[in-house]
């Protein structure tokens, strides 16, 4: 073989390594925006203009989420009612599942998820795996900081707030609980529900109390003989059936669905509240990323957040009031820092299974 086309087969492979490494659209769309951190991170005026042009090429939005069906479902619905244009797909599981289907598809170099929205905890961990892609929304700037990623990664898109629920034929409003420490009362023995996995109320109690007092509330309502259930809908639905009397580790829009319902259920915020975020975040390789940037906006937007009012979620838009206005006024909560949260995991979760979770 001759020294000149040596060198032009070397020149061709080289050529070929880099387009398979590089996260290059598969063809320059007529945007312009050749990549998926160009189309994430593009500032221009224009930029709704592009990401339209992008997302006619594209046509189409893989979402992942672990919103239930009845609630995504109408989130789609109004978005492509916006862009008819486009049509998506739904992808639902619980969080941790959501999470690890992205991590492992990514693993295996195979990527189908346009956004993934979750707790901030189940994004931390692909972004932990360096799967997510910083972005930039104009929607951002109206969010508090304790609602974005300071890295860009991502922004909460609604709240699930832990409070206080009982059943109303079992416990009056009288003796229901208000404070933490009315927890501990010896009328509570057996009756207190508690849900199998949420050491996030645990950190959250801990960074707030500090190690010691936590440690003692918990090691107490450990000796009330709580009674573990795995699923907060279903821990909710045992209190509405009066097999759980009550449970301080119920969200609190399900309680208020269910109360709406004529449900023996009643709650309130033991404060303050513990509010966990779920969040919006773009997969690096997002397969239609102006489309995922589209959506991004229109759920980070006031329509959007109201689309969630209207489902009876908690927006984290501030500007957007939940219905009732009660769902996240007039008491305080605090909303936990997923990265920080993931950090500690190991250790909130020995805490959590050796005081909750021990083998009864």
């Amino acid at each position: 073989m001759n020294t000149h086309r040596k060198q032009w087969l070397t020149a061709a492979l080289c050529l070929a390594v880099s387009v398979m490494l590089s996260p290059v659209l598969a063809a320059t769309p007529a945007s312009g925006l050749a990549t998926v951190a160009d189309v994430a991170q593009y500032k221009g005026a224009d930029r709704q203009e592009k990401l339209e042009t992008g997302a006619r090429e594209e046509g189409s939005l893989m979402f992942y989420t672990s919103m239930d069906l009845e609630e995504s479902q109408p989130i789609i619905a109004a978005f492509t009612k916006k862009y008819p244009f486009l049509k998506a797909d739904i992808y639902r599981a619980p969080g941790e599942d959501v999470a690890q289907k992205v991590i492992t598809e990514y693993r295996g170099g195979k990527y189908i998820a346009d956004i993934f929205e979750g707790t901030g905890i189940d994004v931390a961990k692909m972004i932990k795996e360096t799967y997510g892609q910083a972005f930039f929304t104009p929607r951002a700037g109206a969010f508090p900081r304790q609602a974005k990623d300071p890295n860009g990664y991502w922004v909460a898109s609604r709240y699930n707030i832990l409070v206080a629920a009982w059943n109303t034929a079992a416990v009056s409003d009288a003796d229901s609980p208000r404070t933490y420490e009315d927890l501990l009362n010896p009328k509570w023995r057996g009756k207190i529900g508690i849900e199998a996995t949420d050491q996030v109320w645990l950190g959250t109690l801990m960074e707030l109390w500090g190690e010691s007092k936590a440690m003692e509330f918990f090691r107490q309502l450990n000796a009330q003989q709580l009674l573990v259930r795995t699923g907060h809908t279903l821990l909710a639905n045992l209190i509405v059936a009066g097999e759980v009397p009550m449970s301080p580790t119920i969200y609190n829009h399900r309680a208020e669905l269910l109360k709406g319902r004529r449900a023996p259920l009643d709650w309130r915020p033991l404060q303050p509240a513990v509010a966990v975020p779920h969040v919006i975040a773009l997969p690096k390789n997002a397969p239609h990323p102006h489309t995922a940037m589209l959506f991004i906006d229109f759920l980070l937007s006031k329509e959007g957040q109201g689309e969630l009012v209207k489902l009876g979620r908690i927006p984290s838009y501030p500007l957007v009031n939940a219905q009732p206005p009660y769902l996240n006024q007039g008491f305080a909560y605090k909303v936990i820092d997923p990265n920080t949260f993931l950090e500690k995991f190991a250790q909130y979760d020995k805490i959590w299974q050796d005081l909750i979770i021990p083998r009864r």
